[in-house]
């Protein structure tokens, strides 16, 4: 339990493994963070799925089609803020990162071959995501909505896009009635240099 008397590498520690904790479980309050990019529209936000935290490499890891805004502008624009929120803990991370992507590498080939054929929809769709049309679409081809299989799902590969994020920057604020808690967190020359922030 985080409270005043943490120390700023207790509440690091934490941070981290509650990223780890949010990256694993699919109902933990940190899977569905907000992830902003800035590009030719201006800044974008939206919901993600954190599918991965790494600690010693400093990353977190979400995926994408090829064909969103999103990827448009981390190819503009290799900065990126994520977002999360546990209401019940009254815990909040903000995180600034340095943001890249694979597409068609060995790298985005290594975690597709682990994602099941029903769970590869995102990346199939006939039209790029955001796409305005004249009457609703699932954007699904049918083949998919029966019960898919690797050859069904195989051309998803050329949309599907692994990205990642290697963070320089924690902002973590606890909410509480005894007193709210706030520190920082900023990689300097290959470690990480805590200080505490007036909440």
């Amino acid at each position: 339990m985080i409270s005043s008397n943490s120390t700023l590498e207790k509440i690091l520690d934490h941070i981290w493994g509650i990223l780890q904790r949010g990256g694993a479980d699919a109902k933990h309050a940190y899977h569905f963070p907000a992830l902003a990019t800035y590009g030719s529209t201006g800044i974008e936000q939206r919901t993600v799925v954190l599918r991965k935290a790494n600690k010693s490499m400093r990353q977190l890891l979400c995926y994408s089609d090829q064909r969103t805004r999103k990827v448009d502008d981390i190819t503009q624009n290799d900065q990126a803020h994520w977002l999360f929120y546990d209401h019940g803990r009254k815990e909040q991370i903000r995180a600034k990162a340095t943001v890249a992507w694979h597409n068609k590498d060995e790298t985005a080939r290594e975690v597709w071959r682990n994602i099941p054929p029903k769970n590869r929809g995102d990346y199939i769709g006939p039209v790029p995501p955001g796409t305005t049309t004249s009457e609703y679409t699932d954007n699904l081809p049918e083949s998919f909505k029966n019960s898919p299989t690797q050859e069904d799902t195989q051309s998803g590969f050329e949309n599907f896009t692994l990205i990642t994020s290697t963070i320089y920057q924690l902002d973590f604020l606890k909410l509480s009635r005894e007193g709210h808690l706030r520190a920082k967190f900023s990689w300097h020359q290959q470690q990480w240099e805590g200080s505490w922030v007036a909440p």
